[in-house]
């Protein structure tokens, strides 16, 4: 497939992924989705010489989740902290979904290859389902609150804070080795145990963070 073709679906998994990761944290995004589309495009121009120009297919969720973490807590002005949170929470649901979408089409007997229109099509189910979560997220009001959006807070280090810092390093540590596993060995079904394992502790560090900022 072409260049265009790559960055148009590129983009699309982009937006679909921040929009749900703001959702989730109940972030306000209705002045923000141009900013949000234009973020999603410079990311998709990142994927691009990554994985098409250079081939570090296997380095790329080493290296993209930094990219992502210095957006939100540069351009889009999150604490730091609470931007490597959103970004580890992100990234393990969106691998979750895209684990999901290619586990039935091999159940099926369909075959995906990269960079070819099965491999966009499950890209593009794969972002069309997260931004429908999205909607539902932000229709419905769900989500955690206690993100202070666009504003500069010093977060102590408090029991809490310091069980979440840890859950999403070790988040991050999955996301890494996500590639590795998937694409250097035969561990596509045991690969998603980790991402799992390390989301469901995400979720009780942030309900954990929620319940405790809510007694303040």
């Amino acid at each position: 497939m072409g260049v265009l073709s790559f960055l148009g679906v590129s983009s699309l998994e982009w937006f679909a992924l921040l929009m749900l990761s703001f959702t989730m944290f109940r972030m306000e995004i209705r002045g923000s989705r141009g900013q949000i589309a234009f973020t999603s495009f410079l990311l998709s121009l990142l994927s691009y010489i990554l994985i098409v120009r250079l081939d570090l297919v296997t380095f790329a969720t080493f290296l993209q989740p930094p990219i992502v973490f210095l957006f939100l807590w540069l351009m889009f002005r999150i604490p730091a902290f609470y931007a490597g949170v959103i970004t580890t929470n992100g990234y393990l649901i969106y691998i979750l979904l895209t684990a999901i979408i290619y586990g039935i089409a091999h159940l099926l007997g369909l075959q995906i290859v990269a960079d070819t229109p099965a491999s966009f099509a499950a890209q593009t189910l794969t972002a069309c389902i997260a931004l429908s979560i999205a909607r539902f997220l932000h229709t419905f009001r769900l989500g955690y609150t206690f993100v202070p959006y666009r504003a500069r807070a010093n977060e102590r280090l408090t029991k809490p804070n310091l069980r979440l810092l840890l859950v999403t390093i070790a988040g991050y540590a999955v996301i890494t080795s996500f590639n590795f596993l998937y694409f250097l060995g035969d561990y596509k079904q045991a690969v998603l145990i980790p991402v799992i394992v390390s989301l469901a502790l995400l979720q009780y560090g942030l309900f954990k963070k929620e319940s405790a900022d809510s007694v303040l």
